[in-house]
């Protein structure tokens, strides 16, 4: 018996905006279910367990952002895409932060929202895997040498993410941005590194003059013999990923700023926009055709540390109930 499709919760305050997502999804074969505000999409989630949530950001009431938070404190593998217009590029990215897992522009749903989302669920399907004996791995270390092949991604990912997950470095809520990171990255360097194909076809002809060479150059052995090289070397603190291609490379300082709102909608940043939002530190070799990527640790437990330091010492302010009236920060 075939799986059932897969179930999509879309939210939007605009019954036009609905309409159309509801028919692409649809059209590429998945159920859906809408709801037109953030209160309502928790009530309907928390009913159905939808497999992802597409959101606009912003809705009178609860705001997208307020739901990503809400959806991420309730169901951390539950992973939302935004939808996003001119303006609300900063909203996006504190979005992004708080744990959603990708964008797309509203201007190219017809082109990008079922790709995106079939992408996005891969992803979050690779990472619920885990290992038994997770507990005692202390360090890892893998060397990949790859085709390019993207229809391996999956399984790529599900073996780079796992260590992440065993060793702490990454919780339940934010293990789905590094699958997201990692797709994007090994996507560049096997079609924009390998294949020499420029994210500007993916304007042209619907995307299909995009699609179209990259099958050209799969067949063509210049751009096929390629490969990319993959290292991961990670213990409980951080994990260092490194990726190079074979390609030309591009040049490094011409790279536009994805933060910057005229670029924003810009197919080429979108996907190191990704990158920079979900890893600590982002670097590229001065040829262009390598990406070296660190992820922190993240502490479960770790609270905000702003308060003055006499409410941290008992001795100091005489208990826990020290700062409970105005302090100027200083101990008597």
């Amino acid at each position: 018996m075939p799986d059932e499709p897969r179930l999509i919760l879309v939210v939007d305050d605009s019954a036009t905006q609905l309409a159309q997502m509801r028919m692409l999804l649809e059209k590429a074969g998945y159920r859906t279910l809408t709801a037109d505000d953030g209160e309502q999409a928790l009530s309907v989630a928390r009913e159905h367990n939808p497999d992802l949530v597409v959101t606009d950001l912003e809705m009178p009431g609860m705001s997208g952002l307020d739901l990503v938070m809400m959806l991420n404190m309730e169901s951390p593998q539950l992973p939302v895409v935004l939808t996003t217009s001119r303006g609300s590029e900063e909203l996006a990215v504190e979005a992004l932060q708080a744990g959603a897992a990708s964008y797309v522009p509203k201007r190219n749903l017809a082109k990008d929202l079922a790709d995106t989302i079939e992408r996005t669920i891969s992803v979050a399907d690779s990472e619920r895997q885990r290992l038994s004996f997770a507990k005692y791995i202390r360090t890892v270390a893998i060397e990949l040498e790859l085709t390019n092949d993207d229809t391996l991604l999956s399984q790529i990912l599900a073996r780079l993410e796992a260590p992440l997950v065993e060793l702490g470095i990454v919780t339940e809520a934010t293990r789905m941005h590094i699958g997201i990171a990692l797709d994007e990255a090994l996507r560049n360097a096997m079609i924009h590194g390998n294949l020499e194909v420029p994210s500007s076809l993916r304007d042209e002809s619907c995307g299909q003059a995009y699609i179209d060479l990259i099958q050209a150059r799969l067949k063509d052995e210049q751009y096929a013999s390629r490969r990319v090289f993959v290292s991961l070397t990670a213990n409980p603190e951080q994990a260092v990923f490194v990726i190079t291609d074979q390609g030309p490379g591009f040049d490094v300082n011409g790279l536009p700023d994805p933060t910057d709102p005229e670029n924003w909608e810009a197919v080429s940043g979108r996907g190191l926009l990704l990158i920079r939002s979900f890893m600590d530190e982002v670097q590229h070799n001065d040829a262009g055709n390598q990406i070296t990527m660190v992820k922190l640790r993240v502490d479960p437990n770790a609270v905000d540390d702003d308060d003055d330091d006499c409410c941290d010492d008992d001795d100091c302010c005489g208990g826990e109930d020290c700062c409970s009236e105005p302090s100027d920060g200083q101990c008597d």
